[in-house]
């Protein structure tokens, strides 16, 4: 009798590239799961989750459910978020001197 193995299912979180909406910066959270046998990719698959929105002064996501989501939250879904966050909070920083 022979071996029955299953694909292996790989999710990841990523972060989508951002678009600018006059001084907004917005970004896509999706989920990212791919099908895998015997190392090759046989499906996959992406389930948009949220969107981040990065204004001059605020930050919050907005679930694709429409409920507003602390930023905290995301944060915790797509620790590479913290990056885009800053990245964009630095375009609206204005140095005091």
């Amino acid at each position: 009798m022979r071996d029955i193995r299953l694909p292996v299912v790989e999710t990841e979180i990523c972060v989508a590239k951002g678009l600018k909406a006059g001084d907004r910066s917005l970004y896509t959270v999706i989920r990212v799961s791919s099908l895998k046998d015997e190392g090759k990719i046989v499906g996959s698959w992406l389930t948009p989750l949220a969107v981040l929105i990065v204004e001059p002064k605020d930050q919050y996501a907005i679930s694709i459910t429409g409920e507003r989501m602390r930023l905290e939250e995301i944060m915790k879904l797509a620790p590479s978020l913290r990056a885009v966050v800053e990245k964009a909070r630095g375009a609206f920083h204005v140095p005091i001197t």
